[in-house]
């Protein structure tokens, strides 16, 4: 198990590793070679840097979306009072309300697009060839 000073070293050389890489564009064989270490250990800083970063990246997605469904969540829970008892601004809170649902919505990929696996067979194929000649043979 590495100490925290393995780990505060290897925590730098991937953040050193993951600039070169990314902002100066160096191949690895370059990387190591500024860095003194070998091209495997690089790379493997490398991947782990990236891993570290997506893993930090996600969280702070998570943290955000967390976020505004809760400001949601007071928007409509502040709102709802309003459009039940009605009156001249009813109609307004109903459409702010609309508003942070659909926002929730997207917050949550409801509005996703949806993968279908789709099979064309022969027939399909020759019912869609002939429905073609037949309205091929209307405009004769």
């Amino acid at each position: 198990m590495a100490t925290k000073t393995n780990a505060d070293i290897a925590r730098q050389r991937e953040d050193e590793v993951m600039l070169l890489r990314t902002r100066d564009r160096l191949q690895f064989r370059e990387i190591a070679d500024r860095i003194g270490a070998d091209v495997k250990n690089t790379y493997e800083a490398w991947k782990r840097g990236r891993t570290r970063l997506h893993a930090e990246a996600a969280e702070a997605f998570g943290a955000y979306v967390g976020e505004q469904l809760a400001t949601c969540r007071q928007v409509i829970d502040g709102l709802m009072p309003m459009v039940i008892a009605g009156g001249m601004h009813a109609p307004k809170a109903g459409e702010a309300i609309v508003r942070a649902m659909d926002h929730e919505a997207k917050l949550l990929g409801l509005y996703a697009p949806v993968r279908a696996n789709v099979t064309v067979t022969d027939e399909m194929t020759a019912r869609v060839k002939a429905l073609a000649d037949e309205l091929a043979g209307l405009d004769a």
